[in-house]
Formats: C-alpha cells, sequence, structure tokens
C-alpha cells in the first residue's frame, strides 16, 4: 500500500489558477481546476477563489459526501492560522478543519 505524502495546506497553494472574477471581461469557461486535499482525514477537492463571483471563498467537495457537511462547503468567512500549519478557521463561532494538500 503506498502512503499518501501530504503537506499543511495554505490560502496561497490553494488558489485556483484558472479562477474567474465577476469582473472578468472575457470569463474562463473550463471548471475550475482544484487541488486535492484531506480535510480532517476525509479525501476532498479544495479551492480558494471567486469561483465567478465578487469575492474570496474557499469551496470543498467532498466524495464520498462528508457526513456532516455532504457534498460540498464553501464560505467566504475563513483565514488559515498562522500558528498551526495547515488549520483553517471558519465561520464566527470558533469552528475549523484540518487541510493537508495532497503532495504531486
Amino acid at each position: 500500500m503506498t502512503e499518501i505524502k501530504t503537506v499543511p495546506a495554505t490560502e496561497e497553494s490553494l488558489i485556483v489558477q484558472n479562477d474567474t472574477h465577476g469582473f472578468d471581461q472575457n470569463p474562463n469557461t473550463e471548471p475550475p481546476v482544484m487541488h486535492d486535499v484531506l480535510i480532517d482525514g476525509q479525501p476532498a477537492k479544495a479551492g480558494v477563489g471567486s469561483f465567478g463571483a465578487y469575492s474570496t471563498r474557499i469551496v470543498l467537495l467532498f466524495d464520498p459526501p462528508h457526513p456532516e457537511w455532504g457534498d460540498e462547503f464553501a464560505t467566504k468567512y475563513f483565514i488559515f492560522d498562522e500558528k498551526n500549519p495547515g488549520v483553517l478557521n471558519w465561520g464566527h463561532d470558533g469552528k475549523s478543519f484540518q487541510i493537508e494538500k495532497i503532495a504531486e
């Protein structure tokens, strides 16, 4: 069995390179290229970008579905913890995820 190698995720490491912004004159029509991650140990795809809107957000796509969040989780209210690598604090209630980016 092959061990999965990961590194703690950062906002910069999860940026969607082909992201589109609501103000783009000629928006990219291809689906966003997301990053393979583990969210609290569960496989997912993650990306930071505008996703066609006007503000930055983080989007997590779960496959299989997450027991609490289902297929998808997204929020504009997030910040990576500078003192704890890979910890994403989100919302207004002190909730967090551990995000490990799968190394290529």
